[in-house]
């Protein structure tokens, strides 16, 4: 039995036959659900596991280099139509309207300390070779990337909103694959997210109830380089470690090995 998103499960008698008795083990992608599941169902650990997506590990080009994030933000600028100068800020496609206002009035907040950056919205699913209208001159939308490892050196960090409808929220494949480029990654104090974003060590948090903290949040990332610098190795070294289609495997076989080994105890007191 899988549960990965949506609303929380209620404890009813037909769910608890579900998780009880139906399913001899459930995974989950967060530590938040996997703990909600547990507490409701009074579960052990033996019956529920969290096993995050798996994020393909990008190439060895996305090492830090200045010459090459040059040139992805050259690249990006041109495509935008922007001047050389100009420096980006990413922005994983969430385009709901409450969104697309969040982002302007965050825009605007770092429009007088920080000129020359401007937000990207990248994923939007229109023609890959069309770029789409700006929200604002400070707001860009990128159409679905095809070169998802240059996008992310083009950034000087990217920012993650959940969706407030979901409460399992797993850890986002987009979150990964950016850490794993080395990419800061800016994301709320939310389910799923807060197993992958440690603040101040692998990422920064920002409560999505103080629409503030979040331009707090950009802005003491982009005047901190050499601390930034430090997180993002320790995020990618996390994502190695943890978040791999490997780690995502070697979970999954665990789980079977535990079923066989009880299935071969049970044959051999059948035996004896």
């Amino acid at each position: 039995m899988s549960r990965h998103n949506g609303k929380r499960v209620k404890n009813t008698w037909a769910n608890k036959k579900i998780y009880k008795s139906r399913c001899h083990y459930i995974f989950t992608t967060s530590k938040d659900s996997k703990n909600h599941l547990k507490q409701t169902f009074a579960l052990s650990d033996m019956q529920i596991f969290s096993i995050p997506d798996g994020t393909i590990m990008p190439d060895t080009d996305v090492f830090p280099n200045n010459t090459a994030q040059t040139a992805a933000r050259q690249k990006l600028a041109k495509a935008l139509g922007l001047g050389t100068d100009a420096r980006f800020i990413g922005v994983f496609d969430k385009t709901a309207p409450q969104s697309k206002q969040q982002l302007c009035t965050v825009s605007e907040q770092l429009r007088r300390q920080f000129p020359s950056h401007y937000l990207v919205v990248a994923g939007i699913h229109k023609d890959r070779n069309t770029m789409c209208e700006p929200l604002t001159p400070r707001v860009h939308l990128l159409p679905q990337r095809q070169e998802k490892n240059a996008f992310y050196q083009a950034l000087d960090c990217c920012v993650y909103f959940p969706d407030s409808r979901n409460f399992y929220q797993g850890v986002p494949l987009e979150v990964t694959r950016a850490m794993a480029c080395f990419c800061p990654v800016i994301g709320p104090d939310a389910p799923g997210i807060r197993d992958i974003l440690i603040d101040q060590k692998t990422g920064g948090v920002f409560d999505p109830k103080q629409p503030e903290s979040l331009s707090r949040r950009i802005q003491w990332t982009l005047t901190t380089p050499r601390v930034i610098r430090t997180q993002t190795q320790e995020a990618r070294a996390m994502v190695e470690q943890h978040y791999t289609m490997d780690a995502m495997g070697r979970d999954i076989m665990r789980i079977y090995r535990l079923r066989q080994i009880k299935v071969d105890r049970s044959k051999l007191q059948m035996i004896s």
